[in-house]
């Protein structure tokens, strides 16, 4: 027995069918658009006691920095560009020095600034964007970016799985959001990580991540500065009924703010049992005071809200005020990436072409009345500023 649901957000009526196993999993997308934000819920995972340890020695030694040291101690520098850019007209467009911007190694991926982290516009004096990179099976790094100098440095994501050593981090990184102390990272099929901007570890330079065989220190593949996860929240309705944490963003219209998470799924898609993937947004409360995700006692963050969408191929997503905008990626193509707007109960709106080719992840500053992407593609990477 099968059963079909039909919704319509762009205007095109999508057909989609379920399995029985499915049937009451208010998760997926059953009856119209609107699904349970209840049962979409990450049990926190607190990895402190380990990050702990380490950051006592870090402290002690003296290499323990700050967000401003690491921006201060920038080693490479953007170059303004004029890419074949999509009919959205960028304010700013950033292209990385020559070894990242041809590099095949390493993929851009998130972009957050410090808009996200304190909704002022800046961090310790410095107005900075962070953008995360993948090397698949490998590693992820994030550049620090200033944005008065224009200068950025990358650092290392680092898991503490010891009291003294730590390990890289092998994730899709599609979306990261700086908040207060904290930069979140989705993790695809995981849930979202949270990395302790408190705790940026100056190591030697050399090869090897974590501990040294010689016990000398401690090292990051070459990298000078490593940031370590302090916390995890993990999907608790594992893969029996999966979600794809693809990009993430910050809302600080709600009350109180939220973390926004959509997922990226391919026209066509099916999972295993050659059903349609459904693409969701979802949005989890903040807690403005610890930085945190707000957790019932157990230590469950429960979403606020939920809803299905029909775009596929979405990079990244913001909200303000009960407005969303989507982007989507379609390829190699001069304007290959088209931003959607949309207000729950009304037709989105496509704006096709809107972005140059391979642009990700979203995210908006509220104090410039501006908004960012990242492209990712070799020979094609730059930072976009969009004025709202």
């Amino acid at each position: 027995m099968r059963f079909s649901s039909l919704f319509q957000l762009t205007g095109a009526l999508i057909s989609f069918t379920l399995p029985a196993a499915l049937a009451a999993d208010s998760r997926y997308c059953l009856d119209g658009n609107t699904i349970s934000a209840k049962d979409f819920t990450l049990q926190v995972s607190d990895d402190s006691s380990s990050l702990a340890a380490l950051a006592a020695h870090f402290q002690s030694t003296g290499k323990n920095v700050s967000v401003s040291a690491v921006l201060n101690s920038a080693n490479r520098a953007l170059s303004e560009g004029s890419p074949s850019v999509g009919d959205g007209s960028p304010s700013e467009a950033w292209a990385w020095n020559s070894g990242d911007f041809e590099t095949t190694k390493w993929m851009p991926q998130g972009i957050t600034s410090s808009g996200d982290a304190l909704g002022k516009g800046d961090w310790n004096g410095h107005e900075a964007w962070i953008v995360s990179w993948y090397q698949d099976g490998d590693s992820v790094r994030v550049s620090f970016v200033d944005r008065k100098t224009h200068a950025y440095r990358h650092v290392l994501l680092v898991y503490p799985d010891a009291d003294d050593d730590f390990k890289s981090i092998t994730i899709h990184a599609g979306g990261i959001m700086w908040y207060g102390n904290l930069l979140y990272v989705v993790d695809t099929k995981n849930g979202i990580r949270a990395f302790d901007l408190d705790n940026i570890w100056e190591v030697e330079i050399a090869d090897g991540v974590g501990k040294m065989a010689d016990g000398s220190g401690y090292s990051a593949d070459g990298y000078r500065y490593v940031l370590p996860q302090i916390r995890w929240y993990k999907w608790t309705p594992g893969e029996d009924s999966p979600f794809r944490f693809s990009w993430i963003s910050l809302d600080r219209s709600d009350s109180p703010d939220t973390l926004l998470v959509g997922e990226f799924v391919r026209d066509g898609e099916v999972d295993d049992n050659g059903d349609a993937v459904p693409i969701r947004l979802v949005k989890y409360e903040l807690d403005s005071t610890t930085r945190q995700l707000r957790t019932d006692d157990n230590g469950l963050a429960t979403a606020s809200w939920a809803h299905c969408v029909d775009i596929v191929k979405m990079q990244g997503g913001v909200s303000y005020e009960g407005k969303f905008y989507l982007s989507r990626s379609n390829g190699r193509d001069p304007k290959a990436g088209d931003l959607f707007t949309w207000e729950e109960g009304k037709t989105a709106e496509e704006h096709s072409g809107w972005f140059m080719a391979g642009n990700e992840d979203l995210s908006y500053n509220q104090a410039r009345g501006e908004y960012y992407t990242v492209t990712e593609y070799d020979g094609g990477r730059y930072i976009l500023a969009y004025k709202v």
